[in-house]
């Protein structure tokens, strides 16, 4: 800007001359006060030497802190937490209270505990003598993978993470999740809320480290093509031969999810997968003959045993199996805007129960005999041993205490 000025013709307006002297002040006094107001941070009650961040992706975080203060610092509480929530953690590491403090703590994590790309926040609150507090600046920084050299193809609606010689399925995959968020806002009425993020591996072993742990047993019997770790984030096999049937199966998970989030309850499980098996297309040859054979042999699940994982690997073709049927059943009888209804009312944290009589005036076992009616089969036997009538309403309360406790816990600590 100076220079332009400077350039101005000899016969310009003379105004322009003053014009310029003024603007040097200006600047030159607003200079001055920053210098003034950056010194007298430095000279403040705490001075910060370094504030910093490492982490070994899938290990630990390790946050350092090395401060001094005119008094002594008595106290130091470390903050951390994923951005964009209002949860985070609060720890109280070892140090030697004095005048010069040095902090380092090391957060041990769990395997998969952090999805790739999760952007971190952090601080610290030091309290001196006198009981005076003081917040240092918050940092962010990304938790991602950082064994991989990735790159990124973006789209409106999705960002697929690809690495090595990825390229060419990477755009195929971005394609395909378009089409398949197009296909489920059409058919079932869900939409996306914000990007969705594909992190695409070349091999089981690469994604290992950031799948969630479940158990040995489970991770040693069964191949992950695919999971949702975050609200918007997935992970993809790209080796495999079924990854565009997986890529809609997980697209579905992060969407319902989206569509859904509340505080309070989650999606039952026969739900969720069976809307992401529908988003799939048709149904796949071992869920198909897993679940014709339990048609046959009357040995199907009840959707009650469904609101959550079996956790038998024996059980996982049939599980699916029968979670798309019973979404198709819902579909084919009652329509997609009776099921966009349904998710609206889990939106609001109901219960299956409730959410299910209130869009389709039956519960959970009217549906399972209504289901099984359809496949030709009768209605399961009445349970041996019905609820008590004492209990319902001791159900009613803690169903009741649940909802409010989201209210009752600290929303973070800034």
């Amino acid at each position: 800007m100076w220079i332009s000025l400077r350039r101005n013709s000899p016969t310009a307006n003379p105004k322009s001359g003053r014009a310029f002297r003024w603007g040097w002040c200006l600047a030159l006094a607003a200079a001055l006060w920053l210098a003034f107001a950056l010194t007298a941070l430095a000279e403040g009650p705490v001075r910060i030497l370094r504030q910093e961040e490492r982490y070994a992706f899938s290990e630990s975080l390790t946050f350092t802190l090395q401060a001094e203060s005119d008094l002594p610092i008595m106290d130091v509480i470390l903050f951390y937490g994923r951005e964009g929530t209002r949860l985070v953690r609060r720890i109280y590491p070892a140090f030697t209270p004095g005048t010069k403090v040095a902090v380092t703590h090391t957060e041990e994590l769990e395997r998969g505990q952090y999805a790739p790309g999760t952007l971190m926040r952090t601080w610290w609150q030091l309290e001196l003598q006198d009981g005076s507090t003081f917040k240092t600046p918050v940092h962010t920084f990304e938790y991602t993978d950082d064994h991989q050299d990735w790159r990124t193809l973006t789209s409106e609606k999705v960002i697929v993470h690809y690495y090595g010689r990825s390229q060419t399925l990477a755009e195929t995959l971005l394609q395909r999740a378009e089409e398949a968020i197009t296909r489920l806002g059409e058919e079932i009425g869900v939409s996306v809320e914000r990007p969705v993020h594909i992190y695409l591996y070349a091999s089981q072993q690469d994604m290992q480290a950031a799948l969630p742990v479940r158990s040995e047993g489970f991770d040693s019997r069964v191949l992950t093509l695919g999971v949702a770790v975050s609200e918007d984030t997935l992970l993809l096999l790209g080796t495999h031969s079924d990854v565009e049937q997986t890529l809609a199966h997980e697209i579905s998970h992060l969407i319902v999810g989206m569509a859904t989030d509340n505080p309070y309850t989650e999606l039952p499980r026969w739900l969720d997968e069976g809307l992401a098996m529908y988003a799939e297309g048709s149904l796949p040859l071992d869920n198909r003959r897993a679940l014709e054979r339990a048609i046959r042999d009357d040995r199907l699940l009840s959707i009650r045993s469904m609101s959550s994982y079996s956790g038998q690997v024996s059980q996982v073709d049939l599980f699916y199996g029968q979670a798309y049927s019973v979404v198709d059943f819902l579909l084919r009888e009652y329509g997609r805007e009776k099921m966009k209804a349904l998710l609206d009312v889990f939106a609001q944290g109901a219960l299956q129960e409730d959410a299910l009589r209130q869009v389709y005036g039956f519960g959970l076992d009217e549906l399972d005999a209504l289901w099984r009616q359809s496949l030709g089969l009768p209605p399961r036997r009445p349970s041996a041993t019905p609820t008590p009538a004492a209990s319902l309403p001791l159900l009613d309360a803690l169903r009741e205490a649940w909802r409010a406790l989201p209210h009752l816990l600290p929303g973070g600590a800034e």
